[in-house]
């Protein structure tokens, strides 16, 4: 699993435990935030997206149990990794039970915590996130994709793009449907609800804008692949070779 162009989350009153997770991540352009108490920490999660949560379980105004329960209560799906002084096997299954994904007693080494997160992204890989009605967040390999649908954007590894409608309806229904390969007949049925073959040719101009997009934020992957004879795909593996 990559650990490269993660955001962290790391509720915990130690700055120790800060500035050891701070200076594990350094090499891989991925983002640790700290928040030192338990309200904070919950808010943090609650209106921001990230790819991991690591959860003290004693924290002062709020405990790391709470955080957890409330998390799950209010469906959020981040992985959570429960960060404990504790030993005891009780508090290991209470923690499982409210909906961590796995649980490190401290002190760890950097390599087992390592280990750990890489585990748990790792079985998380293609989970998504409702963060309301209106917004979805995908993490897919090394990608991470979060999708407004109020104003018709998508962020990629935090590079944030804006689309037309119809560029937004076909981005994400191929991103839902990845490495499934869709004639231009399927694609305009699907997100126009036509089967007119003389408006066939919109598929590629509105393929053709997401991709001049993607490029213009320097993302090295163009996503929505040409199958030749065919029609699209989308990949998260770059062709060299396609147009």
């Amino acid at each position: 699993m990559n650990l490269n162009n993660k955001q962290i989350l790391l509720i915990e009153d130690d700055k120790n435990i800060f500035e050891l997770v701070k200076a594990m991540f350094n090499s891989y352009n991925t983002e640790v935030v700290f928040k030192k108490d338990g309200k904070s920490g919950y808010k943090e999660a609650m209106e921001n997206d990230y790819d991991l949560i690591l959860l003290d379980i004693m924290l002062p105004e709020m405990d790391g149990w709470e955080i957890c329960k409330k998390l799950k209560e209010k469906k959020v799906y981040t992985p959570i990794i429960m960060l404990t002084a504790k030993a005891e096997e009780a508090d290991k299954v209470l923690g499982l039970e409210i909906g961590a994904d796995d649980y490190v007693t401290k002190p760890f080494s950097p390599r087992e915590l390592r280990a750990r997160i890489k585990a748990v992204l790792r079985r998380s890989g293609n989970q998504t996130r409702s963060e309301n009605n209106n917004s979805k967040v995908y993490n897919f390999s090394e990608f991470r994709f979060k999708l407004s649908n109020d104003d018709k954007s998508i962020s990629i590894n935090n590079q944030l793009i804006s689309f037309a409608p119809k560029e937004f309806a076909l981005f994400e229904f191929m991103l839902k449907n990845s490495n499934k390969v869709f004639s231009r007949k399927e694609l305009l049925k699907n997100i126009w609800g036509v089967e007119n073959n003389q408006e066939i040719r919109t598929i590629d101009e509105h393929i053709k804008r997401i991709r001049r997009k993607i490029k213009e934020k320097d993302i090295n992957n163009k996503f929505i692949k040409t199958v030749w004879g065919t029609g699209y795909k989308f990949s998260f593996k770059e062709d060299n070779h396609e147009d």
